[in-house]
């Protein structure tokens, strides 16, 4: 089995250097390394890449992520497309999304921040309000086109 295609599934992980395909664990630690997919109950990335992170608490520090999801997040100095948690901290970090209950934020811009509670120097460039009037504005732009493609169609027959 080659390192790109291993698959790591004990109880405590320790992974440094190299590729991987799926780690999950009760406890994952991963340094310097790519994993496509990460599962566990608690999980430290530092200095990596993930496609995809979901445990209870999850902490990447000097990472990147497509998606995280979690009870519990932290960020620090990370990059993610997609964070969703009940409790998340980013700190020195990007994102696109954000999504959650409780949202700390230091230093962190994000495009979308969808939460309950938003507390920190918040730099975003859509907020809740901006966010639901941007989608209201897509869904009618949508729905004219298909109308109008819906009656060009009707004439034609």
């Amino acid at each position: 089995m080659s390192d790109s295609e291993e698959q790591l599934a004990p109880d405590l992980i320790h992974h440094q250097g190299g590729v991987v395909e799926h780690v999950s664990g009760d406890e994952v630690h991963v340094s310097q390394s790519a994993v496509r997919t990460i599962t566990g109950q608690n999980v430290t990335v530092r200095q990596g890449g993930a496609w995809h992170v979901q445990a209870n608490d999850i902490e990447l520090l000097q990472s990147a992520a497509v998606g995280v999801r979690g009870e519990s997040i932290s960020l620090q100095g990370t990059a993610t497309a997609v964070a969703i948690s009940e409790h998340a901290e980013l700190t020195d970090s990007r994102a696109g999304l954000v999504i959650g209950g409780k949202v700390q934020m230091s230093n962190s811009p994000s495009l979308i921040i969808l939460a309950r509670e938003v507390h920190g120097d918040v730099e975003t460039y859509l907020d809740t309000r901006a966010a639901l009037l941007a989608g209201v504005a897509a869904g009618v732009i949508s729905g004219a086109f298909f109308l109008l493609g819906s009656l060009l169609r009707g004439r034609r027959g």
